[in-house]
């Protein structure tokens, strides 16, 4: 593991950012040049263990935080960001400028890897060319949904999701191509989904799904993490190892997912950041596009069959030393909230109350799905009768299977602006890429909710994935729409 560790420091040290914070030749450690790492024996080999060491920070730096901007999780008082909760998208926000140049490492790593590493090491092969192709993509796509804009070159012009995504998609297709791994393809193709799905484009994200579906049917991609070698999983900090002051809360009515990674220090989870379940969402997505019902159901229900039949998906351990504690000033009283199995949890007070969605974490061990998780059943898609039910059930699916991955506030259309600090390094920055966005229709607090704790009941205030249908016409949200 200590190998694992050094790629990931030269990785640090010899590639430039967006704003060449870092110059390479100006290394003082003579075992950490240029020349040395590249004269190194597979020096391919390593860049790439460091370029997934990179990913994982890009998702440690981002992904707290996305979740914090949605409803998924209320940040009651933790010492994680105390703006992004209300919807505050400041551009002197250090948590957002971290999110923009981890990105931007990871593209210029990936970049140095297909250029100045690939020259140097002839063993290289199709397949490590198409992960630095994957990376940089991967950068690329990240780049366009989670920011209004950004540079996709050092010290360039920031340019749009829409110029930021495409490029991904051109990385993407260069996987796709030098690969004749099923399961790598079906991963590359899954991005490309993705990424075509981001712009709209329902046939080449329908095609994209179909193929990454028929290449890996149960296909996962995830970020490992390392509690031993000092690079632990944020998100799982967050979420249970601070114990008593696990103050992230998620919304009620996603209790039973939280929290998806746990374990103690020396056992980091990792995160699944690719999974085919994501293919029959947007292929459900497309049908409902199109009209077609059946189809639709059909596709939402094949997600469901994958997310409850991951093996291994599952992980039962003791949460009883967690609190639900209540934001200041309480809604109902200090240390309220609901946490017992009893509960029923309503989307909205125009909602029916439902069972089975909050768990009794003081009876001891709880069991949580940690690749994905859903409370909807097949019997309960198949109920549904018209496109606006069926398309408000396949945002709660899409909520649910990715909660804790960064997901949802790219469904809700809210983007962080460019960092101060890029704008102060970089002319070519204007005033508008330092405006954060977010729908008109997305509330401030969203993640409110009325607790009676007499009645054992709990109702949200807003049902977002309600509040998505009905702005589906929007250029914001819902892309195929």
């Amino acid at each position: 593991m200590k190998k694992y560790y050094i790629c990931a420091l030269l990785v640090a040290a010899l590639v430039p950012t967006s704003c060449e914070l870092v110059d390479p030749t100006k290394v003082v450690n003579p075992n950490l040049t240029v020349g040395n790492v590249l004269a190194s024996e597979n020096p391919m080999e390593n860049w790439l263990i460091g370029l997934e060491r990179q990913l994982a920070v890009v998702y440690n730096n981002a992904i707290v935080n996305q979740e914090i901007v949605s409803d998924n999780y209320q940040n009651t008082r933790t010492f994680y960001n105390q703006n992004l909760d209300g919807v505050k998208l400041d551009f002197q926000d250090p948590q957002i400028n971290l999110i923009q140049f981890s990105i931007a490492d990871l593209r210029e790593s990936a970049q140095f890897g297909l250029t100045t590493v690939k020259a140097a090491d002839p063993a290289t092969t199709p397949d490590q060319e198409a992960d630095l192709f994957f990376y940089k993509g991967w950068a690329e796509l990240l780049a366009g949904e989670i920011f209004v804009a950004l540079p996709a070159v050092p010290n360039g012009p920031a340019v749009s999701p829409t110029e930021n995504i495409n490029l991904a998609i051109a990385d993407f297709q260069q996987a796709v191509a030098l690969t004749t791994n099923a399961s790598a393809k079906a991963g590359y193709y899954l991005a490309l989904a993705r990424a075509y799905y981001n712009l709209g484009d329902k046939t080449n994200a329908r095609t994209s799904a179909q193929s990454a579906i028929a290449a890996d049917p149960a296909f996962t991609r995830f970020v490992r993490y390392d509690g031993v070698n000092a690079l632990a999983n944020t998100m799982q900090a967050a979420l249970f190892l601070r114990g008593t002051f696990d103050d992230l809360q998620p919304l009620p009515r996603l209790d039973f997912l939280d929290p998806k990674y746990s374990g103690p220090t020396n056992e980091q989870a990792p995160i699944y950041y690719q999974k085919i379940e994501e293919a029959h969402l947007i292929l459900a997505e497309a049908a409902l596009a199109d009209g077609a019902l059946p189809d639709a159901k059909d596709a939402m229900k094949n997600a469901i069959t994958a997310a409850n039949t991951r093996p291994n998906s599952k992980k039962t351990f003791d949460d009883s030393v967690e609190d639900r504690p209540q934001p200041s000033p309480p809604a109902v009283a200090a240390g309220d909230r609901p946490d017992k199995a009893d509960i029923l949890v309503a989307a909205s007070a125009t909602d029916p109350l439902r069972p089975g969605l909050v768990l009794n974490r003081k009876a001891g061990n709880i069991t949580v799905p940690i690749v994905s998780g859903t409370s909807l059943t097949a019997a309960a898609v198949d109920l549904l009768v018209d496109a606006d039910q069926a398309l408000e059930t396949l945002y709660l699916l899409r909520q649910e299977i990715f909660i804790a991955e960064g997901r949802r506030m790219i469904d809700l259309g809210i983007k962080f602006p460019v960092s101060e600090v890029e704008a102060l390094s970089n002319s070519n920055i204007t005033e508008a890429n330092k405006q954060g966005f977010a729908p008109a229709f997305i509330p401030t607090d969203m993640d409110a909710f009325a607790y009676d704790k007499a009645a054992k009941t709990v109702v949200i205030k807003h049902n977002m994935n309600k509040v998505l249908v009905a702005n589906k016409t929007s250029p914001n949200v819902l892309p195929f729409h």
